[in-house]
């Protein structure tokens, strides 16, 4: 018996190579939430969130979707986490959340939230901001601090007419029950990392207004899709278009 075994084994070890459409989850083993991916080409890039961590924003790159090689982190200079980016004494469930990657016109862009929670006042900074570089192994440049920008989990839309939008959640000035919150979407001055224009309402949820976020806006033929996160990370979890 114990000789069958051993054949049958060697069989398997010897089969297992010749089956190339064959592969095991986790792709990327570890520690990487929240992952957002853009295409360039024949090659993906996936960016994660990384919390209170340095170096923070980690890159993989891949040609297949299955197998990824680590080429970079988006935050990779301490100068870049000492100011308005802070991670040098953040808490540890705060730091840098739910990044999104993109590519437009020959530069990539992260825009992501960097979370500090305050203990003398009890408050919450959620500081919005954009890096960018032209070679997704870096230099990626400083943080360029979106002002005036609420809530977590941006998005960041390059529309066919030359315009960028920012998308993301927030919570209405005197929320009625926690977690209520609301999609909005405002135009980008890249020229000056600003803001600009009207803020516009997108969508309230569909789970009862409850942890909405998470907001993607994508176009196809014509027509505009919103995808978004509700109903909290727990068994209520969900993800509506």
């Amino acid at each position: 018996m114990t000789r069958i075994f051993i054949i049958v084994f060697c069989l398997i070890i010897i089969k297992l190579p010749a089956q190339e459409n064959f592969f095991l989850n986790p792709i990327i083993p570890g520690g990487y939430p929240d992952p957002s991916i853009c295409r360039v080409g024949d090659e993906f890039y996936i960016v994660n969130s990384t919390f209170e961590y340095f170096p923070g924003l980690p890159i993989h790159k891949s040609v297949d979707l299955v197998n990824w090689k680590l080429v970079g982190y988006g935050l990779h200079r301490p100068e870049q986490c000492q100011e308005a980016v802070n991670l040098v004494d953040v808490q540890s469930d705060g730091g840098i959340h739910a990044p999104t990657i993109r590519y437009h016109e020959g530069t990539f862009y992260i825009i992501t939230t960097n979370v500090y929670y305050h203990e003398d006042t009890q408050t919450t900074d959620f500081v919005n901001f954009i890096i960018t570089a032209e070679d997704i192994e870096g230099p990626w440049s400083e943080p360029h601090v979106l002002e005036g920008a609420p809530g977590i989990d941006p998005d960041i839309f390059f529309d066919d007419d030359g315009k960028v939008w920012y998308i993301g959640p927030h919570s209405p000035e005197n929320p009625n029950f926690q977690g209520e919150g609301e999609i909005w979407l405002q135009e980008i001055d890249l020229d000056n990392w600003a803001l600009t224009g009207e803020r516009n309402f997108l969508w309230r949820g569909a789970c009862g207004g409850v942890w909405v976020e998470g907001p993607h806006i994508y176009k196809r033929d014509g027509r505009y899709y919103l995808m978004v996160a509700e109903g909290g990370t727990s068994f209520n979890h969900a993800v509506m278009i």
